[in-house]
């Protein structure tokens, strides 16, 4: 990581995050922003690698800010730092196109490691926030369950039916949290062979993060979090 853009509006959260920043990767670049138009006006004369966005913002959301940064800094690692961690505004936040999802009430060492599993291509997803991702969609999976009589969903079928046997293991690994070199081991493969088949999950299913993995994952049945 080279620069990051820290969006947050609490001078003191502020400085904390950009002090996590140094701890986690070192000699890097910050740039702090207190609302959505200041982002903006930095997004319109640098480049950034990794984004923290707060959501409550005076003018506006984080979320707002995800399309900007993707479109501004399409490599850009997003991740929302937040104290919410309610299903409405992770849900809202992935499928906006975060990358991650951390509260900002984790201890400094495990938000250090979460930060720092970018590197490795773990998503930083704070343990209570994976647990809600997957209890929501199993929820949403029994309800379909129950309503399959009068009308059987098809989608989850169809998606999994794109996915060979070997792409469906890579991707349950994935969404349980597993790093790529974990999975190779894990299979016996090669790191190279795993990337592929992870790459060729995602344009199948149409996504581009490891945290949607593992929503795809659940909703598709892969990964049972009795587990969790």
């Amino acid at each position: 990581m080279q620069h990051a853009l820290i969006v947050e509006d609490v001078p003191e959260t502020s400085e904390w995050l950009r002090d996590i920043l140094t701890q986690t990767f070192g000699d890097i670049r910050t740039t702090q922003s207190m609302t959505c138009q200041q982002a903006r006006d930095a997004l319109q004369t640098q480049y950034f690698n990794l984004a923290l966005l707060d959501l409550n913002l005076p003018d506006g959301s984080g979320i707002d800010l995800i399309s900007c940064v993707r479109q501004r800094c399409p490599d850009a690692y997003i991740v929302i730092t937040t104290i919410f961690d309610d299903e409405e505004h992770i849900l809202k936040a992935l499928r906006a196109g975060a990358h991650g999802y951390l509260l900002k009430d984790s201890p400094d060492a495990r938000f250090i490691q979460k930060l720092r599993g970018i590197l490795s291509g773990d998503p930083p997803l704070s343990p209570s926030i994976s647990r809600r991702i997957l209890r929501y969609f199993t929820e949403v999976n029994a309800e379909q369950h129950q309503s399959a009589v009068v009308s059987p969903p098809h989608t989850e079928a169809s998606q999994l039916n794109q996915l060979s046997p070997r792409e469906q293991e890579v991707l349950t690994l994935v969404a349980k949290g597993l790093s790529r070199n974990d999975v190779a081991k894990l299979l016996t493969l090669s790191n190279n062979t795993v990337a592929r088949y992870i790459r060729d999950v995602y344009q199948k299913l149409n996504i581009s993060s490891r945290a949607e993995a593992a929503v795809e994952a659940c909703r598709m049945g892969l990964v049972n979090t009795d587990s969790h």
